[in-house]
């Protein structure tokens, strides 16, 4: 029985130490894969709440709808199909006529049409929830 004990103490005392450094060598080569990547090949962008282009969960999973009566320009340009011309457009007529009442007011503004209100249902909102 001791000789079964001391072999087992000797196994683990030659073994362990192998597994430590096989799992620290793992983790090594995928921190040094993170530290590889070319930066200049990443475009820099700045991302808000509502930027999901680089989630695979949908917005209407995790998000609450945008309020467009005060959302900022880069929280429109989020939105699918909603760029920086429209959501310039967007804050200019909010500034000129109050705002929207119903989220269909986008109709209102130049540039947006039905095709892009349906697109962005579900997605935005003219009240803070």
């Amino acid at each position: 029985m001791l000789k079964k004990m001391n072999r087992l103490a000797l196994y683990i005392a030659v073994t362990a130490p192998l597994l430590l450094l096989s799992q620290a060598n793992a983790e090594q080569a995928a921190i040094s894969e993170l530290t590889s990547i070319n930066l200049d090949a990443i475009a820099t962008t700045e991302t808000t709440a509502f930027d999901l282009s680089h989630s695979t969960t949908s917005a209407d999973a995790l998000f609450m709808p945008l309020n467009i009566n005060t959302a900022t320009k880069l929280e429109l340009t989020a939105l699918p199909g909603i760029g920086t011309y429209k959501a310039a457009q967007i804050i200019q007529w909010r500034d000129h006529n109050g705002e929207f009442v119903t989220t269909t007011d986008l109709v209102n503004v130049k540039g947006i049409g039905k095709a892009t209100i349906t697109k962005l249902a579900g997605r935005i909102t003219v009240t803070d929830l």
